[in-house]
C-alpha cells in the first residue's frame, strides 16, 4: 500500500469513527456544527417564504416538527380545495400566519393563525378568469371521487382513463399546470409567482390577515426580450430571489432577471440546451442553472447577468442519456431532473452544488465546485470535467432524479423517482402519479450520501429501500430536532415518517386518515407551520395536519 493509500485509509477510518460518534451527539451539538445558508434579507422572515425553503434550495427548516407518531383521523385535518399546489408559502404578520397557495388557476389566501385554516380569498391570475371559474370545488371533488373509485377497485385502465379525464375536466394543459409551481414572498410581504407560460405576477394584501390577496402588477417577461431572442424561450419553469432583491426566472432556453416591478434587467440564453428546472442562488450573486447537457454558474453582479469567467461564472458538462432515451423510460427531463441544491456555507467548508445526472446506466449524484477549484485537485476518472468534485452512482434510479437533493451539513439525501411501469404516453406525469403504487409498481427507495471533505468524495451513509416515492416529494430536515421527514405510502394509504438524519433510524410515523387520494402530496414540498403542523400541497387540496401537539 502506498503512503497516499495509508493516509486515505487513516482518514476513512477516522471519519467512520466520527460518524458513529455523531449518532450519539445531541442534536444541539450537531446543529452547532453545521452552517446553514445565509438568510436572504430580501425574503420575508418566515420558515417557508420561498420554494425549497431557501434560495440555496436545501429543503432544510428550523421549525421543530412532530416527534410522536400516530394515525390521524379526519378531525385532525383541515383542507382548502384547489386543483394542485406544489407547496403553499406563508408569511407572519404580527400574531397572524397567512398562507398563500399559487395554483394552476390562481392564488388562494388562507388564514392559519392559531388553529385556523380558513379561506380568505381565491382570485384568478390576470386575464385567466375563465379557467379559474371552471375549477369549482364541486368539480374538483367530482374528479377526486372518480379517481378514488377506480383506485379502490384496482382497475388499471379505468384509473388511467380517469387520470386522463382530469386534464379535460380541470383544464390541465401547458398554459395552466406549470403555473404557480415556484413562488417567493419578499421582505415587504409581496408574493411573486409565474403563470400562463411567460408571465410573472406580483400580489399583495396590505399585510392584513382578512384582506384578499390581489395581483398588483403582472408582465410577460419573455415579450420584453428582443424578438430574435424571445423565439427560443417557451415558458417559465421556476423562480428564485437574489440577495439584492431581484427576481430570477428560469425558463426554457434562458435565465431572465427582473426587478421587483417585473422589468427585465438581464438575461442569458442557452441555445441548443433544454432547461427543465428552477435555479439555486448563493449570497455572492451566483446563480446555478442545470440544462439538459451542462451545469452553469451565472453571476448577477448587481447590474448585469454575467457568464464571464472573470466574474466567477463557469460551465461544465455532465453525463446524460442520448436524446429521447430518458423520456421513453418515464423521465420528465432530457438531462438532470433536479433543481440544483447548494452544499457548504461555512468559511472553511467545501462549496459545492449538487444535482442528479442522466447517466445511461443509472443516475449519479454529482457535485461541482461552486467557486475556485482547489489547486491540487485532479480531474477524476469518468467525470466530464475537472469542475466535477465527485460523482457517485445512485443505483436505485435508472433515470435522473426528479425531486431535488436535500442537503444538510455534508449530507445529501435523494429519492428514487423512476416509475418502473410508466404510463403509455411520454411525460404523462399525472397518470403516473395515480397509477404507481396502486395498479402499477411505484418508484422505491431513498439513499443518503456523505461528502468527505478530507478526501473530496461521496460515500454512502444510509438508505431505506421500501419508501414509496410515487409523489416525487423531496424530504425536509428539521434543524430543531435532527429528523428528516419523508413522504411514503403503505397499503395504498398515504403517510409520513421521520428518521434520524445521522443514522436513518425511523423514529415516528403519521398515517393519514384513509385511503383517499385527497391525502396525496404529488410534486409538493414538505412544509411545517410554526406550531409544527404539517402544511402540504398536491392535487385537490392544501392540507393542514394537526401534528404540532405531537412534539
Amino acid at each position: 500500500m502506498t503512503m497516499s493509500g495509508r493516509v486515505s485509509l487513516f482518514f476513512t477510518s477516522l471519519l467512520v469513527g466520527v460518524a458513529v460518534q455523531a449518532a450519539d451527539l445531541s442534536n444541539t451539538q450537531l446543529k452547532n456544527a453545521i452552517s446553514l445558508p445565509p438568510k436572504n434579507p430580501w425574503i420575508t422572515d418566515s420558515p417557508y417564504a420561498i420554494s425549497h425553503h431557501d434560495a440555496a434550495q436545501t429543503d432544510v427548516t428550523e421549525v421543530d416538527g412532530p416527534r410522536v407518531g400516530g394515525r390521524l383521523n379526519s378531525d385532525q385535518v383541515s383542507t382548502v380545495p384547489l386543483v394542485w399546489c406544489s407547496a403553499p408559502l406563508y408569511k407572519l404578520v404580527g400574531d397572524d400566519t397567512i398562507v398563500i397557495a399559487s395554483t394552476p388557476m390562481g392564488l388562494l389566501k388562507v388564514r392559519a393563525t392559531g388553529e385556523d385554516f380558513e379561506l380568505v380569498s381565491s382570485v384568478p391570475y390576470p386575464n385567466r378568469e375563465d379557467v379559474h371559474a371552471e375549477a369549482t370545488d364541486d368539480r374538483i371533488n367530482e374528479v377526486m371521487e372518480d379517481i378514488d373509485t377506480a383506485r379502490r377497485k384496482k382497475q388499471d385502465w379505468r384509473l388511467l382513463f380517469e387520470s386522463w379525464l382530469l386534464y379535460y375536466k380541470l383544464n390541465i394543459n401547458m398554459r395552466t399546470m406549470p403555473s404557480g409551481a415556484y413562488a417567493v414572498i419578499d421582505k415587504e410581504g409581496y408574493h411573486y409567482t409565474f403563470y400562463d407560460m411567460q408571465h410573472l405576477v406580483k400580489s399583495f394584501d396590505n399585510n392584513e390577515v382578512n384582506t384578499p390577496l390581489e395581483p398588483v402588477k403582472y408582465a410577460n417577461i419573455v415579450a420584453q426580450l428582443p424578438p430574435e431572442d424571445a423565439e427560443g424561450v417557451d415558458r417559465i419553469l421556476g423562480i428564485n430571489m437574489t440577495y439584492d432583491g431581484h427576481i430570477v426566472a428560469a425558463a426554457t432556453g434562458a435565465v431572465i432577471v427582473t426587478d421587483r416591478e417585473l422589468n427585465v434587467v438581464g438575461y442569458q440564453l442557452f441555445p441548443g440546451e433544454w432547461m427543465e428546472n428552477s435555479v439555486a442562488i448563493d449570497d455572492k450573486g451566483g446563480i446555478y442553472v442545470v440544462t439538459s447537457v451542462n451545469m452553469h454558474k451565472l453571476v448577477w453582479t448587481g447590474t448585469k447577468l454575467s457568464q464571464a469567467a472573470e466574474d466567477g461564472a463557469w460551465s461544465s458538462p455532465y453525463d446524460v442519456m442520448p436524446e429521447g432515451e430518458a423520456m421513453k423510460m418515464g423521465a420528465a427531463s432530457h438531462g438532470s431532473g433536479t433543481t440544483p441544491s447548494l452544499l457548504g456555507f461555512g468559511d472553511e467548508e467545501d462549496k459545492l452544488v449538487v444535482i442528479s445526472d442522466g447517466n445511461a446506466t443509472n443516475a449519479q449524484i454529482v457535485a461541482f465546485w461552486r467557486d475556485e477549484i482547489p489547486g491540487d485537485f485532479k480531474q477524476k476518472t469518468g467525470t466530464q470535467s475537472r469542475r466535477i468534485a465527485d460523482q457517485i452512482p445512485f443505483s436505485l434510479s435508472k433515470t435522473t432524479v426528479e425531486a431535488s437533493p436535500v442537503v444538510y451539513g455534508n449530507g445529501v439525501l435523494v429519492v428514487n423517482s423512476t416509475y418502473p411501469e410508466p404510463g403509455p404516453i411520454s411525460q404523462d406525469l399525472i397518470s403516473n402519479a395515480f397509477l404507481a403504487g396502486t395498479t402499477r409498481k411505484p418508484p422505491l427507495g431513498i439513499q443518503k450520501y456523505e461528502w468527505l471533505p478530507q478526501e473530496n468524495r461521496f460515500v454512502e451513509s444510509w438508505g431505506i429501500a421500501d419508501v414509496d416515492n410515487t409523489d416525487w416529494m423531496p424530504p425536509a430536515v428539521s434543524t430543531a430536532n435532527g429528523l428528516v421527514y419523508i413522504a411514503n405510502r403503505r397499503n395504498d394509504t398515504y403517510e409520513y415518517f421521520a428518521a434520524d438524519w445521522v443514522t436513518g433510524e425511523k423514529k415516528a410515523t403519521w398515517v393519514f386518515p384513509d385511503d383517499s387520494v385527497l391525502w396525496n402530496n404529488w410534486g409538493g414540498i414538505t412544509v411545517f407551520l410554526p406550531d409544527g403542523d404539517f402544511l402540504l400541497g398536491g392535487f385537490f387540496a392544501i392540507k393542514r395536519y394537526d401534528t404540532g401537539g405531537m412534539r
